[in-house]
């Protein structure tokens, strides 16, 4: 399965124009890994084929909503997965 490094993070974020004083490293490489449930993971919601900067721009777009994004989106599913345990 695909995955980005920090690395390639980096370049990706930096050809996006990417403010690193605003958005961590890090969050940003979460995000491109997240992001990529966008591509060839699910042939039917393929729409960016694990293409870089098409997978950034999805991450750039949530991290400029809240820098956290992917903190609470983590939160957020574990607590769905919780109540649909709990519900069976």
């Amino acid at each position: 399965m695909k995955k980005f490094s920090k690395t390639e993070a980096k370049k990706i974020g930096n050809g996006l124009k990417i403010n690193w004083d605003k958005i961590s490293l890090e969050a940003f490489t979460e995000g491109l890994n997240v992001e990529l449930e966008h591509g060839t993971i699910h042939a039917v919601s393929n729409v960016t084929n694990n293409d870089g900067k098409l997978t950034g721009e999805i991450a750039l777009a949530h991290l400029n909503e809240f820098p956290d994004y992917y903190t609470r989106l983590k939160k957020m599913e574990k607590e769905a997965s919780e109540h649909l345990k709990n519900k069976k």
